[in-house]
């Protein structure tokens, strides 16, 4: 009976699988060039950088320190000078740790097909080493942006290994403290300083960035063919090679190829029967579909028209029709739009 029951549930599965479209992914690394979320006025084109460090212990090197900090802190699309235009300060304060805590704890363990109660040993103590850093305008007063890069300001936890006994761990404490100290605050540096770099670049300046996308075709179904699928997808394909890693908005002649294949995309969605699985556009082809022409218009910077067909979808299929990361990536695109409305260049 066992047997009977597996061989109909078997039969089911692979009926449904031969029932149902299978989806190609076109997978694209797209490169192009995007805009700040905090642009520095047009106006502004030379910078430069002050530092102020805190106590730099004896271990550690300070000509070093100086080169990540004034490496970090830059806006690549500006003239860096001595002491010209838009000024940022780095300021690097001085490492702290609170007190360290003696510290034991137990937990049960088998042994022999026992369970018994150990003791273990370890130090604990809370550190941090702030990195303060602010952009100032030509003859401003206030900074037009700061920050402490990476949290810095707030105190981390550091919890040492674990020891047999208190002696072993007193010894060992004794024997790494200050070694412990100095990678800690290498560490700190070296994560507090790319999250400024980072920022700083993302925020006031254009960086060459990619788009990972997909836009979907349909393989061969039974009696089916999706040759105005792969067509779409290959006049979309011709747009994309039109894109070069300089460009912000994408050209006239991505946006007429792109639209080209938008209209195809649209014919193909007139065949479309959420109802029927067995349909050629059933509700997992007229869900990739829309999701094709989501992409599309967001490329396009068509932003309306994006939301349009996101509201379309969803009101179709459910909320959540639209991949979550083209949605993302068109807000964030919006976002730096508005922030640079009347100074976006074609390309850089």
């Amino acid at each position: 009976m066992k047997s009977f029951i597996f061989c109909v549930f078997a039969i089911g599965i692979s009926c449904w699988g031969v029932n149902a479209q299978n989806l190609d992914r076109q997978k694209n690394s797209i490169k192009y060039t995007q805009l700040p979320v905090k642009p520095i006025p047009q106006e502004i084109k030379k910078y430069h950088v002050r530092t102020d460090l805190g106590f730099i212990y004896s271990g550690d090197s300070k000509t070093e320190t100086l080169s990540k900090i004034k490496g970090a802190a830059e806006i690549p699309h500006l003239e860096k000078t001595a002491n010209e235009g838009a000024e940022i300060l780095v300021r690097l304060e001085s490492y702290y740790k609170s007190e360290v805590r003696y510290e034991s704890g137990t937990r049960k363990v088998k042994r022999d097909d026992k369970e018994i109660t150990v003791t273990y040993y370890y130090i604990a103590f809370r550190y941090r080493y702030p990195l303060y850093y602010e952009v100032k305008l030509p003859g401003e007063v206030d900074p037009y942006y700061s920050q402490f890069a990476n949290g810095s300001k707030d105190m981390k936890s550091y919890t040492s290994q674990e020891f047999s006994s208190s002696s072993a761990r007193n010894r060992w404490w004794n024997d790494n403290y200050k070694s412990v100290q100095s990678k800690l605050r290498a560490e700190l540096l070296s994560s507090n300083v790319r999250n400024m770099k980072s920022t700083v670049i993302k925020l006031f300046s254009y960086r060459k960035t990619v788009l990972y996308s997909k836009f979907f075709t349909v393989k061969k179904f039974k009696k089916y063919e999706y040759a105005d699928v792969d067509a779409a997808w290959e006049k979309a394909k011709s747009a994309i090679d039109n894109i070069d890693e300089g460009d912000i908005v994408f050209n006239d002649e991505f946006n007429k190829t792109m639209m080209e294949a938008i209209t195809m995309w649209q014919k193909v969605l007139d065949e479309s029967d959420l109802d029927n699985k067995k349909a050629r556009i059933n509700k997992k082809v007229t869900e990739a579909i829309y999701n094709n022409i989501f992409l599309a218009y967001s490329m396009m910077s068509e932003f309306e028209k994006a939301e349009e067909i996101k509201a379309i979808a969803e009101g179709r299929i459910g909320k959540k029709a639209i991949d979550n990361t083209y949605e993302n990536w068109l807000n964030g695109r919006k976002q730096r739009f508005a922030a640079n409305e009347g100074n976006i260049p074609v390309s850089i």
